[in-house]
């Protein structure tokens, strides 16, 4: 006799539940689906996250081209100060420089002896050009000063003031040098003479100035 199972279907082993019936193709389904769920969830963040990026690089550009505006409006300001801080620069450098012709020329008249009279005077500093003709008074300067030469011609009542002139040049500030480059006697002139005296190299401003009428600190 041929036996027969007498459990129903649904209960028997290995066959029961909606498994067992549809041969687990709903776990691939569900497995799918729940794939789909990820993927669409990690689309849509990197989707968010494409939209962010590109916002803050627009913001960002946007940004980068009004600081350039910006820039570009005020380059000419820029070069204007860039100019102006050399000029000023240059300026201080000459004024450093400069030799000061009016003090020299005030240190030099108060010690100049009495009775002796000028008929030239010239003033020069290395890089310009001497001024100053017979019968008139001129002074020189240049931007870079380096051993100024005073050159002076007169007439003197005597040899004895000729030599205190020629004493009283070598004794003014700062001065390296002084000679006698001419001398004569006779004439409308009792004594006549041309004397040239040499600053230091180093002589830009006289330290010191003698006051208005005051007497000579290089003589009586």
């Amino acid at each position: 006799m041929r036996a027969i199972n007498l459990i129903p279907t649904e209960q028997r082993r290995g066959a029961g539940g909606l498994a067992g019936r549809t041969g687990g193709v709903v776990y691939v389904i569900m497995g799918g689906l729940v794939a789909l769920v990820v993927f669409g969830v990690l689309y849509v963040s990197a989707v968010h996250q494409v939209a962010t990026r590109k916002t803050t690089l627009a913001q960002v550009t946007a940004q980068a081209g009004a600081v350039s505006a910006q820039v570009s409006a005020l380059g000419p300001y820029l070069q204007f100060e860039t100019i102006s801080h050399a000029r000023i620069s240059s300026v201080a450098s000459l004024a450093a420089q400069r030799f000061d012709w009016p003090d020299a020329m005030e240190q030099f008249a108060l010690a100049l002896p009495r009775g002796v009279h000028l008929t030239s005077l010239s003033g020069q500093t290395t890089g310009g050009g001497a001024t100053g003709a017979s019968g008139t008074t001129g002074t020189s300067g240049a931007a870079t000063v380096s051993a100024p030469t005073l050159a002076i011609s007169g007439c003197a009542p005597s040899q004895d003031a000729d030599a205190t002139t020629l004493t009283r040049l070598r004794e003014l500030q700062h001065v390296a040098s002084a000679t006698v480059s001419s001398y004569a006697t006779g004439g409308s002139c009792h004594v006549s003479f041309s004397m040239t005296a040499v600053y230091s190299d180093d002589y830009a401003i006289p330290v010191g100035k003698l006051a208005r009428g005051s007497q000579s600190t290089v003589g009586g």
